[in-house]
């Protein structure tokens, strides 16, 4: 099918991060919007939804991991989507400390973000090896200078963090109609595997795609089982719904 891909990255992420997910899918038109430019916390859905007009005379199929997957749900509840593909990703990043097993405390969030301005580097670096597991790390089996590095600026950074903080989705989980896919690895130490469950419970056609073992990092480290499961989802779910 010939279709439009919107690839909607997490957290400090570079589009490179997408490189070799989109090459496996040479029949569509591929959209990578630039987060890195969002100076406060609404630009980042401002930057999307741009993107998502652009592709207009094309079905879209928004793929959002992490941040970008809550990017990804607000589109699609605003119908601006086809087909709805969320890794790793959760409706509510902050909870209350009686759902701690879906998500972060706030006081956590607040503190990186204070850690950012005294120690970029440093929190980047705990922040990576928290998105892998233990296994993962040890088989080097991702490479986190296509990741990081420079990717965002450190304004951009504070403005996600307060994304992350301001954001709730749970609300318009109902009305998303289109195809959805998540995937979800049951080891993410970022955004739990529960968060991925609940996603695949409230939104009303989604189907849930557990990775064993996988943690956050899911296109990087486990990009060709995410490509294979967008790919059954392209053929079936958005073709049969068309």
């Amino acid at each position: 099918m010939k279709a439009a891909m919107l690839w909607l990255n997490g957290w400090g992420m570079s589009n490179e991060a997408w490189r070799g997910m989109r090459s496996q899918f040479p029949e569509c038109e591929h959209t990578v919007p630039d987060l890195s430019r969002a100076d406060r916390p609404e630009a980042f859905y401002e930057i999307a939804r741009q993107a998502a007009l652009s592709t207009a005379s094309l079905p879209l199929i928004a793929v959002g991991w992490s941040l970008g997957g809550m990017l990804a749900q607000r589109l699609a509840a605003e119908g601006l989507a086809a087909g709805l593909v969320l890794i790793g990703t959760t409706a509510r990043f902050v909870r209350p400390r009686e759902e701690r097993r879906l998500g972060w405390l706030d006081a956590q969030v607040q503190r990186m973000e204070r850690a950012l301005y005294a120690d970029r580097t440093g929190v980047m670096r705990t922040f990576w090896q928290s998105m892998c597991t233990a296994e993962e790390r040890q088989r080097d089996r991702a490479d986190p200078s296509v990741s990081f590095c420079d990717a965002w600026p450190l304004s951009t950074l504070a403005a996600g963090l307060s994304y992350l903080r301001e954001e709730d989705l749970r609300p318009l989980l109902g009305s998303i109609t289109c195809p959805t896919l998540v995937i979800h690895g049951t080891a993410d130490g970022i955004c739990p595997f529960a968060a991925g469950e609940e996603l695949a419970a409230r939104i009303p056609a989604a189907r849930l795609e557990a990775i064993d073992g996988g943690g956050h990092a899911l296109p990087l480290v486990h990009r060709q089982a995410v490509a294979e499961a967008i790919k059954r989802m392209v053929e079936h779910g958005v073709e049969s719904s068309s």
